[in-house]
């Protein structure tokens, strides 16, 4: 596979971070959560920065991270569910590789984020309308700037894999 990078863009609980990192070992590429690189960088966790400095910062530290790797290639990124709010970060996504979608229905979400912790954007609400809200919002989004749409829904991983890799060889 000779793409310079993927980015892996989705709703939380999609399986952003846990497939890329299989995608990348299967396709001998490097991996890379934006998620990740912003709590090492900051020493802080999501939470705490959303908490601290507000979502506003936590995207222009996405915006940041973005350009910084603008020379990388040969990784897998799995990015934050709200990256593709800006656009700016969605254009050097495209002009540093492709773009794959993983779509998630609602029912399948909840389930998978019902008891995760340290998901600011669902603290203190109801999980089901906030969700509903996010999704109507950013899939949009998604399905405008993705180079591939991959529905994880009531999928394992490994079945999801494959599909990418279908799709991108």
């Amino acid at each position: 596979m000779d793409l310079k990078n993927i980015f892996i863009v989705g709703a939380m609980g999609s399986g952003k971070s846990s497939i890329g990192k299989l995608f990348a070992q299967s396709c001998q590429k490097q991996f890379l959560d934006t998620d990740h690189e912003i709590e090492n960088d900051s020493k802080l966790d999501i939470t705490t920065i959303f908490e601290k400095y507000g979502e506003e910062e936590f995207r222009k530290k996405e915006t940041k991270l973005l350009e910084e790797l603008s020379g990388v290639e040969n990784h897998v990124v799995a990015t934050g569910g709200g990256i593709i709010l800006k656009q700016e970060n969605a254009d050097i996504m495209k002009k540093m590789g492709m773009i794959v979608f993983l779509d998630i229905d609602l029912k399948t979400q909840i389930k998978r984020v019902k008891y995760r912790k340290h998901r600011p954007l669902l603290e203190n609400t109801d999980l089901e309308k906030r969700l509903k809200i996010l999704k109507s919002e950013r899939d949009p989004i998604y399905n405008t700037i993705a180079d591939y749409i991959i529905d994880v829904s009531r999928k394992d991983k490994k079945t999801v894999v494959e599909e990418i890799k279908n799709k991108l060889l």
